[in-house]
Order: C-alpha cells, then sequence, then structure tokens
C-alpha cells in the first residue's frame, strides 16, 4: 500500500512539472504571439489551460522518448505543437489554405514552443544565465513588441488592438506566475529521467483532452473536416520523421539537465526577464503608418518564409543524416 501511494504521489509531482510548462505556453502562445485572448470567457480559459497540459504532457514525453537533442528534431515536436495549437485553440488552419497554414501554424508558435521550453529549461535548471541569454531574450521581445503592436492592424482577423501598458503588465505577471508555481506546487517535480514518460493511462487521458477539444471545435462549426484531416497528415508526417530518424541522436534528450528539476535561479532569471520586457517596449514603440509599418512587414515576412521553408529543409537534412548512419552501419 506505501509502495502505491509512493508510485501516485511521484506521478502527481510530474504533473505539477508539466503544468509549470503548461502556463509557459498558454504565456507564449495566447500572449506573446498574441491571438484572440481577449475575447476568451472564463469557461474558454479553463478548457484552453487543459489543452495546454495536455500538449506540454505530450511534448515533454515526446522530447524524452525520442531523444530529442538537436535543432532538427526539437522543430519536428515544435511543428506538431503549432499544428495542433492553430487547430484546436485558435482554430485558424481552415480559413485560407494553404496561406492559413503558415504564418502562425508552423511559423509563429513553434517558435514560441521553442521560447516556452527554453524558459522551462533556464527556469528548472537552475544555471546562472549568460550575456548571450540577455541578448536572445532582447530580440524576442522586439518580435514580440513588433508582433502584438501590428498584427492586429495588418491581420485579416477581427483583433482588438492592445495598448502597450496591457501587454506589459499582462505577460510580465503570467511569467512571474509561472516562477512562483515552480515554489507554489509541492511536489512539483521530475527526480528520475523516465518519469517524463507517459503511461498508457495518462497518454490516454492527455488524448481525451485533444479529442473533446476538436469535437467541440466541430459543434461550433470553428474547425473544417478538410483541414484538420490536413492537420493530421502533416502531424503524422513530422511524427513519422522523428520516430524514424531516433537511431541517429543519441541520448540524453534537452531534458537531461534538468532532470532532477532545481529551484529557480531567480537573479538569472532577472537577467532575461528584464531585458525580454525591454525589447518588447522597444518593439512595441518602434514608428510606423497607420496601417503598416516597415519592422511588421520584415518580421511576418520572416515567419512566412520561415514557415514554408523549414519542413522541406528538415526533411532534407534528416534524410541525409539517416541516409549517412544507415551507410556508417552497412559498412
Amino acid at each position: 500500500m506505501q509502495g502505491l501511494q509512493e508510485q501516485l504521489q511521484a506521478r502527481l509531482s510530474g504533473w505539477g512539472a508539466r503544468a509549470i510548462l503548461a502556463v509557459l505556453l498558454l504565456v507564449f502562445s495566447e500572449l506573446v504571439v498574441w491571438q484572440s485572448a481577449a475575447d476568451y470567457t472564463v469557461l474558454d480559459w479553463l478548457g484552453v489551460a487543459l489543452v495546454y497540459l495536455a500538449l506540454a504532457a505530450i511534448c515533454l514525453d515526446l522530447i524524452a522518448r525520442y531523444n530529442v537533442n538537436d535543432v532538427m528534431s526539437l522543430l519536428l515536436v515544435a511543428g506538431m505543437y503549432g499544428l495542433v495549437n492553430a487547430t484546436l485553440i485558435s482554430r485558424i488552419v481552415g480559413r485560407d489554405l494553404p496561406l492559413s497554414l503558415i504564418v502562425r501554424p508552423l511559423g509563429a508558435q513553434p517558435l514560441a514552443f521553442v521560447g516556452a521550453l527554453a524558459a522551462y529549461h533556464l527556469l528548472a535548471n537552475g544555471r546562472a544565465t549568460t550575456g548571450l541569454d540577455a541578448g536572445i531574450a532582447a530580440v524576442s521581445g522586439l518580435a514580440w513588441g513588433i508582433w502584438t503592436r501590428w498584427f492586429p492592424v495588418v491581420s485579416d482577423e477581427s483583433l482588438p488592438e492592445v495598448e502597450l501598458g496591457v501587454m506589459l503588465v499582462v505577460v510580465g505577471i503570467l511569467l512571474l506566475a509561472a516562477v512562483g508555481l515552480r515554489f507554489v506546487l509541492r511536489p512539483a517535480g521530475i527526480y528520475k529521467y523516465d518519469e517524463w514518460l507517459l503511461t498508457p493511462y495518462e497518454w490516454t487521458a492527455a488524448g481525451a483532452v485533444l479529442v473533446t477539444a476538436l469535437v467541440i471545435a466541430d459543434a461550433q462549426g470553428a474547425v473544417e473536416m478538410t483541414a484538420v484531416g490536413l492537420v493530421v497528415t502533416l502531424v503524422g508526417f513530422l511524427a513519422l520523421m522523428l520516430h524514424m530518424t531516433l537511431a541517429t541522436r543519441r541520448e540524453p534528450s534537452y531534458l537531461e539537465s534538468i532532470t532532477p528539476l532545481r529551484k529557480p535561479n531567480l537573479a538569472a532569471l532577472a537577467m532575461v526577464f528584464i531585458p525580454f520586457l525591454v525589447g518588447g517596449l522597444v518593439g512595441y514603440s518602434l514608428p510606423g503608418g497607420d496601417d503598416e509599418s516597415v519592422q511588421s512587414s520584415m518580421l511576418i515576412g520572416a515567419l512566412t518564409i520561415f514557415g514554408i521553408v523549414w519542413v522541406p529543409v528538415a526533411s532534407v537534412i534528416i534524410g541525409i543524416r539517416a541516409f549517412i548512419q544507415l551507410a556508417r552501419e552497412e559498412g
């Protein structure tokens, strides 16, 4: 009985750790990549939070299970996340195919996932930060400020414009909340590497959340089955590449350095948190015209190019690596 209680406590501890990533995903995907957060009701937020928790759990499992430890494999997981997010949460994939798959599903949202995972990694490893970390945070904040200021203006969607103060305060508070969760959720940790992996029951529960979200979206007429079929095909393709290239990646994954989770280094977090907010302030404040700006055109253009090219480029690079690995094994 005591052994069962310890196992249950370990599993609940793992879900506390996953909840922290879920909060970061929500911040980066809903507020950094500003979508339609202002339109959510309390019930909407509860549903969105459950979807992010399921996505956090699944993505952490995939990273650990498939030894995700390089840029290409990380992009595969991030791409799957972006496609599912755009289908179940923002529900934009069917609006103007195939263009509606590019800027956010395969562009901004995968980068939001990478940003959230980087923040999670920093929060969980307790290490000091460097000037490079601060520089990356500042550039990311600059892009965030430009996007939040101009995307509601240039988008075909009817999105409310966001005031600078609201942008800074909301994102700042929620990032601090993610840090606070690390202290409040007791226990909230992963102590053994295999605890990142979901059990079959946990996979079933996480999958049920995503399926339920899809059923609700379909009932509300917010998704088209043609678009869903295309997303399932793309996610399956990315998952197949991740699985088929497992032999080309050595252990461990990116999660090894945060196993077990360590206490946050608050000074180190401040060294990236402040440049990120300052970058957001600068990006938002850059001048522009009434309905467009040079910086927004550059940012959205860059996201468009990234969303178009990274899947085929990753496919080619992964194919070459697999061929080299096969040649070595046969040689």
